[in-house]
């Protein structure tokens, strides 16, 4: 890969809130990632954590001159991008998740690979790891990275090949990417859309999840390319229990349907609507079945194939891990991963019908940011 004889500067954007047991080691991957500190801006953007986040973050305040932590009052993860979008120095930001740590020498791969390919944004894949020691931890780590689990979501399931894809993790984006993202979304008089003063920017305010994607499908509207490096990488800090896991792709599930009513297009891919799929096949056939016993013969089959399929899967991470304990646990992590997205998705929907903003949309109104469900 072609290096650069000076090494263009780069802002690093952190968004945090409550991240006292990650956001060490998080720092710690960037300070220690060899790009050059005289080229580097570090922004953590703190959402008003109290679990002791900020005291950690004061220690490396003093002790690094490149780093700042601005308040995010609102709080959410895309307010703290617009935030540090807006202090950010330099031609390039990257993207960094709290809950992440990059590989030795990220920063200069994803910059070399943006010089040398002419992409927008660049990023490496994600190493899916348990937080904890746990065979349940060890197991959810697991399904976040089989395609059974997570789809083709190529970061997640890695390639061989430098690679283009729909969206990214941890991505290092050219800053003018932004701009014609925001320029492509004037509206029909000219004028940029308004919102309130933290919301400003091209993250929609209104997506408290799946911003990254919105962004990613925005882009690439506007004829941005993202690349995906299989020779870099992040490591992803897992849930290590099965409450948490459940929790966070119940929301995910939520917000896989929410954006139908808060951005311009479809922010997501048809991979995040399988789980729904399912869980209303199952529900609706057996509910059925009530009046027609032979629809519950259709549901049957229905759970029959994925529990062949979740079999199959399971045994596929046992073959692959080399560890049969944590392939016990694998049906029963599967099966929570995709009722607990389905049936978010499926209140999701309902929420969906509730929310003026959809219908607003549906009858041609423009979305406009700066807005979000209660």
């Amino acid at each position: 890969m072609h290096m650069p004889q000076s090494w263009p500067f780069v802002t690093v954007l952190v968004p945090c809130r409550n991240e006292r047991a990650f956001i060490a080691d998080c720092l710690d991957s960037i300070v220690n990632n060899g790009y050059p500190s005289d080229r580097l801006l570090v922004l953590v953007v703190d959402g008003m954590s109290d679990d002791g986040t900020r005291c950690v973050l004061e220690a490396y305040v003093r002790d690094h001159e490149y780093i700042r932590v601005i308040d995010n009052q609102g709080k959410t993860t895309p307010k703290a991008l617009n935030l540090g979008l807006r202090e950010a120095r330099g031609q390039l930001v990257c993207r960094v998740d709290a809950h992440a740590c990059l590989a030795p020498e990220y920063l200069r791969r994803c910059v070399g690979a943006l010089q040398e390919y002419g992409a927008d944004v660049v990023c490496g894949v994600m190493n899916t790891v348990p937080s904890t020691t746990s065979l349940m931890a060890r197991a959810i780590a697991a399904a976040l990275g089989h395609p059974f689990g997570v789809g083709n979501s190529y970061f997640r399931i890695h390639v061989s090949n430098p690679t283009w894809v729909d969206t990214v993790f941890c991505g290092c984006y050219r800053r003018d990417a932004f701009d014609r993202v925001l320029a492509s979304e004037r509206t029909v008089d000219g004028e940029a859309d308004e919102a309130s003063p933290d919301s400003q920017g091209p993250f929609n305010p209104a997506l408290v999840r799946g911003q990254d994607m919105d962004l990613s499908i925005r882009l690439r509207r506007a004829g941005g390319r993202m690349l995906l490096l299989p020779d870099t990488s992040t490591d992803y800090y897992a849930r290590s229990t099965i409450r948490s896991f459940w929790s966070q792709n119940w929301k995910n599930g939520v917000w896989a349907i929410l954006p139908f009513a808060y951005s311009s297009g479809a922010s997501i891919s048809l991979r995040h609507l399988a789980p729904l799929v399912f869980v209303l096949s199952v529900l609706v056939t057996v509910a059925a079945g009530l009046a027609l016993p032979a629809c519950l013969w259709v549901s049957a089959g229905i759970v029959g194939l994925y529990c062949i399929v979740n079999l199959a899967a399971s045994l596929h991470v046992a073959w692959k891990t080399r560890s049969y304990c944590v392939a016990v646990l694998m049906p029963f992590v599967f099966l929570t991963l995709h009722v607990a997205y389905g049936l978010g998705s499926g209140w999701g929907l309902v929420r969906l019908l509730f929310e003026k903003a959809f219908w607003r949309k549906l009858f041609g109104a423009v979305p406009r940011y700066g807005s979000r469900p209660c």
